[in-house]
C-alpha cells in the first residue's frame, strides 16, 4: 500500500473528513472485514496565513506555503500527496512546478464522478475564487467537456461570507443552510442535472436530502481516489 501525503489544515474541520473517508475506503477496497486503515501522513498550514494571501491576491506565496508542505509530506515517506481544499489549486501550476511528488487534482475525481454519471450540466458552488475565477470552471470545461453554472453575483456573495465567518470555524448555522439550499434551487431551475459542492467543509452541512439534484462532492471524491490509489499497486 502507497503512503497517503494530506496538505491539510485548509480549514482543519474538512481535514477530519478527508481522514475519516480515507480509512473507511481503505477498508472497504480491502474487504476482508478485518481492520485495515491507511498507510498516511498530514502536514497542516495555518490557515490563517493562507486566506490572508488569498484575499490579498497573493497566490504565489500561497503556493509557497503549499509546496513546502509537499516537501515535508515527501520527507515523511508519501508516494504522493493531495490538497485538502479547493481554492488553493488556484495555485496548483506553482505548487507542482515546485515539487516532484505525484499529486491528484481536486477536479479530477469529482469530474470523473459526473462523466460516469451521465452528467453534461453541473452547478458550482464554493469560495468566490472558485465560483469567479477559471481554475475550477476552467478545468471542468476543457479537460472534461462539462458545462458549468454557478449562482448569482449576490449569491455568491452570501455563500462566500458564509464559508469564512462560519463553515471553516464548524459552524452550522440553519440559515446559512436554508440560504444555500435555495441557492441549489436556483442552480437546477437554471439546468444544472448535478450539484458539485466545490469547497471541502460544504459536506459538513449538505446532504442529498437537501438538494433536488444530485450532490458530488469533492472532498468525498478526492479522498476515494487518494484510497484508490495507494491500494493501486
Amino acid at each position: 500500500m502507497k503512503k497517503i501525503g494530506i496538505v491539510g489544515g485548509l480549514a482543519w474541520p474538512s481535514t477530519m473528513t478527508y481522514y475519516q473517508t480515507i480509512n473507511e475506503e481503505i477498508a472497504r477496497l480491502e474487504g476482508d472485514g478485518k481492520n485495515h486503515c491507511a498507510r498516511m501522513v498530514i502536514s497542516q498550514t495555518d490557515f490563517d496565513e493562507i486566506e490572508r494571501n488569498q484575499a490579498e491576491g497573493n497566490w504565489q506565496h500561497v503556493g509557497e506555503l503549499i509546496a513546502a508542505e509537499a516537501a515535508s509530506l515527501k520527507a515523511a515517506g508519501a508516494d504522493f500527496f493531495i490538497i485538502a481544499c479547493n481554492t488553493v489549486h488556484m495555485a496548483y501550476p506553482y505548487i507542482m512546478e515546485h515539487t516532484d511528488l505525484p499529486n491528484i487534482h481536486i477536479v479530477d475525481p469529482v469530474a470523473e464522478a459526473a462523466i460516469a454519471k451521465g452528467i453534461g450540466t453541473v452547478g458550482l458552488i464554493g469560495t468566490g475564487y472558485t465560483m469567479e475565477e477559471d481554475y475550477f470552471k476552467g478545468r471542468l470545461r476543457d479537460k472534461y467537456g462539462l458545462k458549468v453554472i454557478v449562482p448569482e453575483p449576490e449569491e455568491i456573495k452570501m455563500i462566500h461570507r458564509a464559508l469564512f465567518a462560519e463553515l471553516v470555524k464548524d459552524i452550522v448555522l440553519p440559515e446559512t443552510k436554508q440560504m444555500i439550499v435555495d441557492v441549489i434551487g436556483h442552480l437546477a431551475d437554471r439546468g444544472a442535472q448535478s450539484l458539485i459542492l466545490g469547497c471541502t467543509e460544504f459536506g459538513l452541512m449538505l446532504h442529498q436530502e437537501d438538494s433536488p439534484i444530485p450532490l458530488l462532492d469533492t472532498t468525498i471524491e478526492h479522498a476515494k481516489a487518494a484510497a484508490a490509489w495507494a491500494m493501486d499497486d
